[in-house]
């Protein structure tokens, strides 16, 4: 069968994606994918690959681009549209979509090559697990199948699928994926919702093998010369025996800066040392509210103040810059709290903070709790499709916690400009505000944190 995955260049490859692709080409399907910013004559192009089915990943906020898009797609093409990600695996009210013929729910490679061998063979799709498929107008809703147990039985992900465009093929970093699963309960992530998805068909945590990881990365190495590596993993240091051993490997054998995500609680110095000692360039770790209460029983963060004071000493102990990542507009937060945030921020001496308009995603626990206490009236259409630019909640400050917003890591780098900061978000000056945030965030990536060369700025179309 001939696939053809449509994408919209963000600046990170697509790694589940091109996850995808490697398993399905090993099943022997003929696999495409054309990069909406980059193919600006993509309905000629689609119409010269003549795709048998074709498949987005889409997030909530920015499932209307896709859904617009495919119908538009629909009216010159005859194809099967098949929507994964995110949004379809916590919202598969979404199949009822015009356009949608089918959704996959959690993993997708085992459900996605099976769809395609019984579509490819003429066979019924009304029951395979992780697939909603609508049939005539009627809905055929399945059971999620069991997490793959070893991930190191999966092929390594095609990044040969993107390398026709320059900016991918020559891109300076290199994102990995060296884990799946998260344990932790925080009220504003999908985790939580996923595992209770996955109750009783497999662990949680699921982690490459050391040797495997690193077997990728020599590929990726040989064949692309990145300058790093980015580690995604939502808790890169969850296993500590894991993650000192790939440690004591990768300075020997990889011998590249690479950039990693870490879970305040779980820092130690034995961890930072050795992420130091690997090649470490930046850590980046969640405040997400300076507020105790806030972040403790409404996030469900379960962090001290304390153990994030002592996680940023140790980052800076051992020189590794610190990118801290925040929230502002949750449900019930005032302006002196986001207030607080920032002052835990300036404590803390990040070389970047990082912070988000909370957008109440669906199925996630706070989402409930936001529609149960007043914050927010369900509708998910209204949410954008990103989190930087304003919040669909109802608080009473939220006009000046969004322009706060804007000016919150440049109250953090540069505190003395606090007191005008607070004078400046009275006033609606918005437009203003977003592009200093934009000028300070662009300038903190390239020289502070390291996040993005000026070759990926300027991407090439």
């Amino acid at each position: 069968m001939k696939i053809l995955f449509i994408y919209k260049y963000e600046f990170v490859e697509p790694l589940g994606i091109l996850s995808l692709s490697s398993y399905l080409k090993k099943e022997g399907h003929d696999v495409h994918f054309i990069d909406l910013y980059f193919c600006k004559n993509y309905l000629d192009e689609i119409k010269k690959i003549k795709p048998d089915l074709v498949a987005y990943s889409v997030t909530t906020g920015k499932h209307k681009f896709y859904v617009n898009l495919n119908n538009l797609l629909k009216k010159h093409l005859d194809f099967f549209a098949l929507f994964g990600g995110p949004h379809c695996t916590f919202f598969p009210e979404f199949i009822k979509e015009k356009g949608v013929d089918a959704i996959c729910r959690g993993e997708g490679e085992l459900a996605i090559a099976e769809f395609l061998n019984k579509l490819e063979k003429k066979e019924n799709l009304r029951f395979i697990q992780n697939i909603d498929i609508k049939i005539k107008g009627k809905i055929y809703r399945n059971s999620l199948r069991n997490k793959i147990s070893n991930l190191d039985v999966l092929p390594f992900v095609d990044r040969e699928l993107t390398a026709k465009y320059p900016s991918y093929k020559n891109a300076h970093v290199r994102y990995v994926l060296t884990g799946r699963g998260c344990p932790f309960n925080c009220t504003y992530c999908f985790n939580h919702s996923y595992n209770k998805l996955y109750a009783g068909k497999g662990e949680v945590l699921r982690q490459r093998s050391v040797n495997h990881v690193l077997k990728e990365l020599k590929i990726v190495k040989k064949r692309n010369n990145p300058r790093r590596f980015q580690f995604i993993d939502d808790t890169f240091i969850l296993d500590k025996k894991w993650v000192v051993e790939f440690c004591k490997k990768y300075q020997k054998e990889i011998k590249l800066p690479f950039i990693c995500y870490a879970r305040i609680n779980l820092i130690d110095e034995d961890i930072i040392k050795a992420l130091k000692n690997a090649g470490c360039i930046t850590l980046l770790f969640a405040i997400e509210s300076g507020n105790d209460f806030i972040r403790n029983t409404i996030l469900k963060r379960n962090i001290s103040e304390a153990q994030t004071l002592n996680a940023a000493k140790l980052c800076h102990k051992y020189k590794i810059n610190l990118f801290t990542q925040n929230m502002v507009g949750l449900p019930g937060e005032t302006l002196e709290n986001v207030w607080e945030t920032i002052r835990l921020n300036i404590q803390c001496r990040p070389s970047y903070a990082w912070a988000s308009i909370f957008q109440p995603y669906p199925r996630t626990e706070l989402c409930k709790y936001s529609i149960e206490n007043g914050y927010y009236q369900g509708n998910f259409r209204l949410i954008g499709e990103d989190y930087f630019t304003k919040s669909i909640m109802k608080l009473k400050d939220i006009k000046e916690i969004e322009r706060l917003h804007h000016l919150f890591p440049i109250a953090v780098n540069y505190p003395l400009l606090i007191p005008g900061i607070k004078i400046l978000i009275k006033l609606p000056l918005n437009k203003l505000y977003y592009l200093l945030w934009n000028l300070h965030r662009a300038y903190s990536y390239f020289f502070k944190v390291k996040l993005i060369d000026f070759s990926e700025l300027f991407a090439k179309k």
